[in-house]
């Protein structure tokens, strides 16, 4: 194993809890990314720069998972915003 590899972890499934999309009840998600772009001027960078933040969604209807959505995203695609991709 080289200096970079994480030992991985045994996982009992039996002992775990299937994960659900609210709006579809489907059980498989895909990780979609989010792109924000900060002005230069309020970074202070010579530049404005894009700023990518992952989501994880529903792979049937897009449907964001609420827990995965970080704090400041909430206000724009928490659950009482109905928005998905």
């Amino acid at each position: 194993m080289s200096q970079f590899e994480q030992p991985q972890q045994q996982v009992n499934i039996a002992a775990t809890l299937p994960i659900v999309c609210e709006d579809c009840g489907n059980e498989t998600f895909k990780e979609v990314m989010y792109m924000r772009k900060e002005s230069r001027l309020a970074s202070g960078l010579p530049m404005d720069r894009m700023v990518p933040i992952q989501l994880i969604a529903c792979d049937k209807c897009g449907t964001f998972l609420e827990d995965f959505i970080p704090a400041p995203l909430k206000q724009f695609y928490g659950k009482s915003t109905n928005q998905n991709i």
